[in-house]
């Protein structure tokens, strides 16, 4: 037994930090590695703006698609309206967890034909804050989602008629079994946390998997 790796990217926005993402993007390139992004379809949130907008985000991302990657949809606008820490009870803030079902399908709706209008939505949820209730993956079936990236565990399980890949932890565990989710923001990573991550996708890219 080995474990295996998912490398996911969330806030992927047209105004996220380009060049701390480079360095990821150049090694996806050299070693074919299929990451899972995050893209968030209408990003109103101004803590995700920190670099200038990329006018090509939409042909971008539909090369990286073509390419391998996965394309999760991270929400809606990324703008948090509740506290509510939502199934797994891990934060305190959420896009969706505490709102009635119909506001929620409304967003998730809108975020759906946002990412078809642009040829790049795929059946795959991320909820920003990992924040999400029962009404969130009702709605989420009923637009034909059929799967999350979250969850607790080391293996992909049923949570409410969607699939759940585990996603626990920001750096590899390295648990010997098992796959794991290692979730990355590159707004916020330290150079440091760049060199490690980088060094840790070389060493052990023939035991990173697609989505």
């Amino acid at each position: 037994m080995t474990t295996r790796y998912l490398i996911r990217f969330d806030d992927v926005v047209p105004c996220m930090a380009w060049s701390r993402f480079a360095a990821f993007e150049r090694l996806a390139d050299s070693l074919a590695i299929p990451y899972l992004i995050g893209v968030v379809p209408d990003c109103r949130d101004p803590k995700l703006m920190v670099e200038p907008s990329r006018p090509d985000f939409w042909a971008w991302a539909r090369a990286r698609q073509k390419s391998g990657w996965t394309i999760a949809q991270h929400g809606y606008q990324h703008l948090y309206e509740t506290e509510a820490r939502g199934l797994l009870g891990i934060g305190r803030k959420s896009e969706f967890a505490g709102l009635p079902y119909e506001r929620q399908f409304e967003k998730l709706s809108r975020g759906k034909a946002a990412l078809q209008n642009e040829d790049v939505w795929e059946d795959v949820f991320m909820a920003p804050s990992h924040s999400f209730d029962v009404e969130t993956l009702r709605a989420l079936r009923d637009l034909n989602f059929t799967a999350i990236t979250d969850g607790f565990g080391f293996y992909p399980y049923e949570l409410h008629g969607l699939t759940a890949v585990p996603q626990l932890v920001a750096r590899p565990l390295g648990l010997g079994f098992g796959v794991e989710t290692i979730c990355l923001h590159v707004n916020t990573m330290s150079d440091e946390a760049i060199k490690h991550m980088i060094e840790f996708i070389r060493a052990h890219h023939p035991k990173i998997i697609s989505f």
